[in-house]
């Protein structure tokens, strides 16, 4: 496959685009990327075993008590907010409907990359200080995960910051229990107060 996530990139240019124009770049460049081994033939970034408060991961995910859940994502999109011994928490932007995710993510860029593309060196504020103060925003507790390091399946897939805005519009969340549609009313309307393991 060529490299679709670059030329969305450098159809972008080196100014900030409108959600909607992500939108239809990603309609335009990546059609038929629906799944974890289409995206792994993408450049959106690269397999690692590392994790960095602030950057973006996507993973396959196989919850350990999944039969008491509602529904859960099968293949996450998260940011990084909190390390701990057994895994980590973050934001699954799946959760979210698309142009919510491009809301949040204005919200958690470098204040003086708003106008500019990113890097590869550029963080995300999505540290755990900084997230609870974005509890307000509709779906972000919902949104909230803890995730068991031990229920991961395979390696991490660190998203390059030069393709966090076209990441967040890939049709690759995969929902069990309940359609996409279904998760993204649930977070928007019934915010939930704690962090559960998943």
């Amino acid at each position: 496959m060529a490299n679709p996530f670059e030329n969305i990139r450098t159809s972008a240019g080196d100014i900030d685009r409108s959600a909607q124009w992500y939108q239809a770049a990603i309609r335009k460049y990546l059609e038929g990327v629906n799944t974890y081994a289409e995206v792994l033939k993408t450049d959106i970034g690269e397999i690692t075993n590392k994790l960095e408060v602030g950057s973006m991961y996507m993973f396959r995910y196989d919850p350990r008590h999944k039969e008491t859940l509602k529904y859960y994502d099968g293949f996450p999109l998260v940011m990084i907010s909190e390390p701990s011994a057994n895994g980590f928490s973050g934001i699954n932007l799946h959760y979210l409907a698309p142009l919510k995710r491009a809301e949040l993510l204005g919200q958690l860029i470098p204040q003086n990359k708003q106008d500019h593309q990113l890097t590869k060196q550029d963080k995300l504020a999505s540290d755990w200080r900084i997230v609870q103060n974005f509890q307000r925003f509709p779906g972000v507790r919902n949104s909230i995960k803890k995730y068991l390091s031990s229920q991961i399946q395979g390696r991490l897939l660190k998203v390059d910051p030069e393709h966090w805005k076209a990441a967040i519009f890939l049709p690759v969340q995969n929902f069990t229990g309940a359609s996409d549609r279904t998760v993204w009313r649930h977070s928007n309307k019934v915010p939930e107060r704690k962090r559960s393991s998943i």
